[in-house]
């Protein structure tokens, strides 16, 4: 650099290159110094590489972009082109730091021992992964020949990822497809940024060999496996050494820009010592931006602090040097809150007034409406789900088989109950139909609806609501969830056959799309203000396209569900004497076999023959159909069968039909078809004097006497 055969720009980076790959691990210590005392053709120190190392260096894993070389490779072209540029002195000293790499690899690695200690802990708890991240290759390689040598009983559990994998997509989708679905699979080595695309919410903890020097990179990683989906409490390990440089990261960075607290439990030591701090995951949400607040001369500006930025002003200036830029970084969040907050924009809610208007923006009027909504839909669920619920005034719990109870005291608690693994197994591919009692005859259609950015197409919010055919109402919040609740309590069972596939009337599509964009509307407002705000600071460019109320799409999908509601019949139920059984039974089969003609299917009655009424053959498909009718002159949904048809419907499963008649004393019969009713409907069975069976198919909420 003296001597002007070198960028001013190029000794910092090798610095900090350095300094990353030796608090890595030994062994990618002692790479790094073998390579630049290595003889080989250099490549060429151009400003091309110099500018490809800065970028590495200076962006978040998130934000990798590479084509034909991966970073690791753009490092060490770099270590190549710098080696012949060392002095004899400076190769003495890159001897005597890779003799000392290597005698720690050969007397014991601390850091190695503290995972190694840590994931026999997690490998002791059954169900549980977790994802180590490091930075480099080398590291990755140290750590999973290590861990296999200590533990070869592991060998089923390690996963590795790598650019070196993700170069075979064969590779990479045999990993990826292991970690998500095989249970064996319990510990994902990984470096950053090749674990793009693979679900890793499936792991609930998480573990940084290195550390991030910044906290931003901290906040991403926890947000890859803290995420919707996630089912667990997420755990996050970083791992401290016990030397100057992470005493000082520990000491001036991570204790004053994150809420650190002493640990009220005494875990397990993993390196010699009490783990004595925590955060909680809402601290990290309150990280303070990765921008720093300098004056310059009587201005002030803000500076970018990026994780180079830190390393070289700890090496450059020691811990006082760290403490400033903290504080630094702590007097821009200040002055940025202090901004928006004299402008009024983007505030944290101050009143209950506040939280109740910003919440009924998508339907519910208070933060306890929506916890008592989605407790409606767990016990509504408990019978289907398997599980039972305990309620109290100051309590509400799940058990699930023999688990011991399960709180449930938040959103997020009822959503992990209700996506479990086999209830998404369970789910069908296109929409299910449900029939269930409710106050008036309607179908109530559920569609999801996006709210896009019509210039990118980027979905920026997505709703269910639930639109009544006949009456037109349109339903949101917590009266959505209500009726789902009330569906599913009343529920007779799901519905086979097209009847409830039914359209938005078109003069409902104007009032459906006006739901979405009246609130989206309202959520906008301080937007320009906002807009306005930053770009003062010179935080955004004035150039960027800023999302405006024109620019916001309404998208319709394809509806989840149809639940058709009937009325609930008048107990007690009028026994009808054998003439009107047999009147009623002849006409509900002509019906019947007028609808299945009218579908191009070819029916046949063989109720003198079968244990059923009509066989009915697709000759498109081949389909057969064993169909037993049931009518009703009123409006009764339930349908009653001898033991013997029973019987069939219990041998013949998806080919037996219950195709259930009503309201033919009105005029205006309609229809409704289960497939499988031993299946898909509630029912019970009783018994007669003369000790013959019967079954009627009811809601298990609405027991016939």
């Amino acid at each position: 650099y003296e001597k002007n055969l070198i960028s001013e720009r190029v000794i910092p980076l090798l610095t900090v290159l350095i300094f990353k790959r030796a608090a890595s691990s030994p062994f990618a210590a002692m790479t790094t110094l073998e390579r630049l005392l290595a003889k080989r053709a250099a490549p060429e120190l151009t400003d091309e590489l110099v500018d490809n190392v800065r970028s590495f260096l200076e962006i978040g894993f998130e934000d990798y972009e590479y084509v034909e070389k991966d970073p690791e490779e753009v490092f060490n072209d770099f270590l190549d082109a710098t080696a012949p540029l060392l002095s004899e002195r400076d190769k003495e000293e890159i001897k005597t730091l890779r003799n000392m790499a290597k005698s720690i690899m050969e007397k014991g690695d601390s850091k190695l021992n503290a995972l190694t200690s840590l994931l026999q802990d997690i490998i002791a708890e059954e169900q549980s992964k977790v994802i180590v991240f490091t930075e480099y290759k080398d590291t990755l390689n140290y750590l999973v020949q290590n861990l296999e040598s200590k533990h070869p009983e592991w060998s089923a559990n390690i996963l590795k990822l790598s650019s070196d994998e993700t170069r075979d997509e064969t590779i990479f989708q045999k990993v990826k497809d292991a970690f998500e679905t095989n249970p064996k699979a319990r510990i994902l080595m990984a470096t950053d940024v090749v674990a793009e695309g693979v679900n890793l919410q499936v792991a609930h903890i998480l573990v940084n060999y290195e550390i991030p020097w910044s906290l931003i990179k901290v906040e991403q990683r926890i947000g890859r496996v803290w995420r919707l989906g996630q089912k667990k409490e997420v755990e996050t390990y970083t791992l401290f050494m016990n030397n100057i440089a992470d005493f000082t990261a520990l000491n001036s960075m991570y204790q004053k820009l994150i809420n650190l607290k002493r640990a009220e439990l005494t875990p397990r030591p993993v390196t010699g010592q009490e783990v004595l701090l925590y955060s909680d995951a809402e601290d990290l949400a309150r990280i303070p931006p990765s921008i720093a607040l300098v004056k310059d001369g009587k201005k002030k500006k803000f500076l970018k602090v990026t994780e180079a930025k830190a390393i070289l002003t700890f090496i450059r200036e020691d811990r006082a040097g760290l403490e400033r830029l903290v504080a630094s970084i702590i007097a821009a969040r200040q002055e940025v809150e202090k901004e928006l907050a004299s402008k009024g924009v983007l505030y944290k809610p101050r009143t209950r007034q506040e939280v109740e208007h910003t919440m009924g923006l998508v339907g519910f009027k208070t933060p306890s409406e929506l916890f008592n909504s989605l407790k409606g839909i767990v016990k509504a669920s408990s019978e289907i789900l398997n599980f039972k619920v305990l309620e109290a005034e100051d309590y509400f719990k799940v058990v699930i088989g023999l688990e011991m109870p399960k709180t449930l005291s938040t959103v997020d608690d009822v959503y992990g109950l209700l996506l479990k693994e086999d209830v998404k197994e369970r789910a069908t591919k296109g929409p299910i139909s449900l029939v269930g009692y409710g106050d008036k005859e309607d179908v109530l259609i559920l569609l999801p609806i996006d709210l896009k950015d019509r210039k990118s197409g980027v979905t920026l919010y997505r709703e269910l609501l639930g639109v009544y055919v006949e009456c037109g109402k349109i339903l949101r919040g917590s009266e959505l969830l209500k009726t789902l609740s009330e569906a599913l309590f009343g529920c007779i069972g799901t519905l086979n056959g097209n009847g409830l596939h039914s359209e938005i009337p078109v003069p409902l599509l104007a009032d459906v799309i006006g739901s979405l964009r009246k609130p989206a509307s309202s959520l906008l407002e301080p937007l320009p203000h906002y807009m306005t705000s930053l770009e003062n600071l010179n935080i955004r460019n004035l150039d960027k396209t800023w999302l405006r109320l024109g620019d916001l799409e309404v998208a319709l999908l394809k509806p989840l569900g149809y639940i058709r509601f009937v009325k609930k019949p008048e107990l007690p139920l009028e026994e009808p004497s054998e003439d009107v059984k047999k009147k009623v039974e002849e006409e509900a089969i002509r019906i019947v076999i007028e609808k299945e003609k009218s579908e191009n299917r070819i029916p046949e009655r063989v109720s003198e023959t079968e244990h059923y009424d009509v066989r009915s053959i697709s000759p498109s498909t081949g389909e057969v159909r064993l169909i037993e009718v049931k009518g009703h002159n009123g409006p009764d949904i339930y349908g009653e069968l001898t033991e013997d048809e029973a019987c069939i419907a219990e041998k013949e499963h998806e080919r037996y039909w219950l195709y259930i008649v009503y309201n033919l004393k009105s005029g205006k019969p309609k229809l409704l078809i289960f497939r499988d009713p031993l299946n898909t409907m509630n029912w019970k069975m009783f018994e007669k004097v003369e000790k013959r069976r019967r079954y009627v198919f009811w809601p298990k909420n609405f027991e016939r006497v």
